[in-house]
């Protein structure tokens, strides 16, 4: 018994000598030269997981320090004799250098390849602007991003239509009960230009032709003209001051022609109204003319109907929380009104989501959009020979769809991972098909300048962005 026990004591001694010569193994040897050997795969982009091979690199991923481009890196894994890590954003120029800092934190070797990793620049989802506690909650807060700034609410955000280079790139964001807000992305600043003081619900805000005149519709219930239904802001007192515009039905939202005519939406039937000017300021529309109704397509109650006027001035497109679908009406510059509309993609009658051609889609809680130009299509394609395809967001589907001129809609953003945890929604930023995730997606602005999405994320209280390095 004695010897048995004597025998079972080696055996363990043997096999925990064996496990710590292995794990000593991993550690940097003082001894011995630190060595680069190799690196995998040769290309990729963001995310691309890399191995760098050799000998002697230790086990602590903190002594090691890794650029890829001149771009930082986290160390995810060491064992001694291949690193792991992750490529980073923006690593152009591929050059990989690798720093191992010894036990008392001071580098012991530095090793730049010769040969470069060859990047392949993605297309992205990242977030501008988000400030939330531990449990996700957030508050306005004007001041520089990098000193706590926070907008954690964008249900409609437009770009300064009077742009040109030099200028600061000013971005102008509004919720339904938080007034107007100025988001300065070239000084990385935010700012509350007026508060929810003398109107009722902002659902959403344009400009005028000439880029002076901000205005705004108001969502007051009323089905009479007591009340202004749409006020204005002048560029001269810096979006300051807000005035009424015109009384009319409670509005939701507003296009402005580039012929001066202007053409608001209303809760009853899905309407479209064209408003009647009586040369005075504000308007009292009592005149006002119904443009179409969406009760022509279908019976309709009410809808909370958003308009999106082409760059062509042909045409508009038509969005409802209250309908899957995307709706069209064409301008008759003559008569200056929109004929009657019609279902260009997904169907009134049927919320869920599926990628599609016209009736075929399937769209759930659509909000807003932009129209953006497409290079690619040349002179145009389509039966109108459009060059730009239409983004908007999904609410309830949690994603950002592209809508072509031939009425193909496809996903462009969202909804990934899901067989992973059986959720569309969350918090992710990565590769807009296959990591990004988001939460009640509403805004959308579209910057050309730098090709560069921002998307209002509801439910994760901040700014995010989509683009291709």
């Amino acid at each position: 018994m004695k010897n048995h026990l004597i025998t079972v004591l080696v055996c363990c001694l043997f096999f925990i000598g064996c496990k710590d010569d292995k794990a000593n193994s991993n550690q940097y040897d003082p001894s011995q030269p630190v060595v680069f050997t190799d690196f995998s795969p040769r290309e990729g982009g963001m995310r691309t997981r890399l191995y760098i091979e050799g000998s002697n690199f230790g086990n602590d991923p903190t002594k090691i320090h890794i650029t890829i481009g001149g771009e930082k890196t986290k160390t995810i894994g060491a064992d001694g004799k291949k690193i792991y890590c992750m490529v980073p954003s923006k690593a152009f120029d591929g050059i990989i250098n690798v720093r191992v800092d010894g036990p008392d934190g001071k580098p012991i070797a530095e090793h730049t390849f010769e040969e470069e990793f060859k990047y392949t620049p993605a297309t992205i989802v990242g977030t501008l602007l988000r400030k939330v506690d531990e449990d996700n909650n957030s508050a306005f807060q004007e001041g520089s991003f990098d000193e706590g700034a926070s907008i954690p609410s964008n249900d409609c955000m437009v770009f300064d239509p009077k742009y040109k280079d030099g200028d600061n790139r000013l971005l102008f964001s509004s919720n339904h009960s938080d007034g107007l807000h100025l988001i300065d992305l070239t000084e990385r600043t935010v700012k509350r230009l007026f508060p929810r003081t003398g109107y009722s619900t902002m659902y959403s805000f344009t400009f005028s032709a000439d880029g002076d005149t901000l205005l705004f519709t108001d969502d007051h219930g009323q089905d009479n003209t007591t009340r202004a239904n749409i006020y204005y802001s002048l560029r001269r007192e810096n979006f300051r001051r807000i005035r009424p515009y015109n009384y009319g039905r409670t509005a939701y939202s507003l296009v402005y022609m580039d012929d001066g005519t202007i053409f608001y939406t209303t809760w009853w039937e899905g309407k479209v109204y064209k408003m009647i000017r009586n040369g005075a300021i504000p308007n009292i529309d009592e005149n006002a003319e119904v443009a179409f109704s969406l009760s022509q397509i279908s019976a309709v109650g009410g809808s909370h109907t958003i308009l999106f006027r082409h760059p062509s001035n042909k045409f508009m497109y038509m969005l409802s929380d209250n309908f899957g679908a995307v709706f069209r009406a064409d301008y008759d510059p003559v008569a200056k009104t929109f004929g009657n509309p019609s279902i260009i993609a997904g169907n009134m009658n049927d919320k869920s989501f599926k990628e599609g051609t016209g009736g075929s889609a399937r769209f759930n809680k659509p909000q807003f959009g932009v129209f953006v130009k497409n290079e690619k299509y040349g002179e145009g394609i389509g039966p109108d020979n459009d060059q730009y395809d239409f983004y908007f967001c999904d609410r309830e589907n949690h994603c950002i769809w592209k809508l072509d001129p031939h009425g193909v809609a496809s996903l462009a953003a969202g909804r990934s991972n899901e067989n992973a945890d059986g959720k569309i929604w969350g918090y992710v930023d990565g590769n807009p098909l296959h990591e990004a995730r988001f939460n009640q997606p509403a805004g959308l602005a579209y910057d050309p300048d730098t090709d560069m999405f921002y998307i209002g994320d509801i439910d994760n209280k901040g700014i995010r962005y989509m683009t291709t390095e």
